[in-house]
């Protein structure tokens, strides 16, 4: 009878201390429950927000898998973006001669202000808008498409080299993928990239 009694005492006890931690569940384990429920809707935007904006990189999201055993979503979903990010910035990319413009279109002193340079030719604009408008406005290395404000020219061979400034030779990038091209130390580059910050305001 004595033993029953300090049974059910103990048993009182216990249910009394297990009593708040499942009313708290949540916040004594945040890591497990953090985010419960939202990553299939922050994957689906991740893979939307790629592919209408970056069509022409060809991202692998095996990640997804690798991290399916971390508790804590704010933490998956930013290993998986960091994934991403760095698998934007490898994507090989080659420059290449691009399409000239129908010859009724090029205007007087073309050729001769084509030639390579250290300083700009004065009709510059013009080149840079005929070759934003020559590529559908639309970066050559993502395919983000751009207003003529937002786009970066490149050259398939640098001036310095020289080349020169005809249409066939003038590249039109987003501002990440010229940083990217142009990038001597990757590291750096991928941080700054506007991509990272766009994709982290993914993450709930």
């Amino acid at each position: 009878m004595v033993l029953g009694a300090d049974f059910s005492i103990l048993a009182s006890l216990l249910i009394a201390c297990l009593i708040p931690l499942y009313i708290y569940r949540e916040k004594i384990f945040s890591a497990k429950y953090k985010n419960n429920g939202n990553f299939p809707l922050f994957l689906k935007d991740l893979k939307l927000h790629m592919q209408t904006n970056h069509p022409k990189i060809n991202i692998e999201y095996s990640i997804v898998e690798k991290t399916e055993n971390e508790l804590n979503l704010e933490l998956r979903e930013t290993l998986i973006i960091e994934n991403v990010v760095e698998q934007f910035f490898n994507f090989q990319y080659s420059k290449k001669t691009q399409s000239t413009i129908s010859r009724e279109n090029i205007w007087v002193n073309y050729e001769e202000k084509s030639i390579s340079n250290p300083k700009y030719p004065s009709d510059w604009p013009q080149r840079k808008e005929f070759a934003w408008r020559r590529d559908n406005k639309c970066c050559n290395r993502c395919g983000n498409t751009l207003s003529l404000k937002d786009s970066h020219t490149n050259f398939v061979k640098e001036i310095k080299d020289g080349g020169g400034y005809n249409l066939e030779n003038i590249i039109i990038l987003c501002v990440d993928c010229n940083k990217i091209v142009n990038s001597t130390n990757p590291k750096s580059t991928i941080s700054s990239l506007v991509l990272n910050d766009k994709l982290m305001n993914f993450v709930n």
